[in-house]
């Protein structure tokens, strides 16, 4: 089964954890999902010109949820977004 991937959908997926609606556990497996299915051979980038920034977002994304201790996350909503703008936001 081929799996897509397209910067509408990263970007939703960017919109909905700063937007607080994807938890960051979530936003993780998705990730996880995609690399899987990357490694798999059956990710497809839509379109495939942007593959290795679609690629980057799904790096940026898995491990979302690791903590530098109990309750403080590696990065901060604010530090996300930024780099969601900065990067797949254009």
């Amino acid at each position: 089964m081929v799996v897509q991937l397209s910067n509408t959908e990263l970007k939703q997926i960017f919109n909905n954890l700063i937007a607080g609606e994807l938890s960051r556990e979530d936003a993780d497996r998705w990730a996880y999902k995609m690399m899987q299915a990357f490694d798999n051979d059956s990710l497809e980038f839509i379109p495939s010109s942007d593959e290795s920034k679609l690629w980057e977002g799904v790096q940026y994304l898995f491990g979302i949820d690791t903590m530098e201790e109990p309750g403080e996350y590696i990065h901060t909503i604010e530090e996300i977004e930024e780099e969601f703008n900065r990067k797949w936001n254009s």
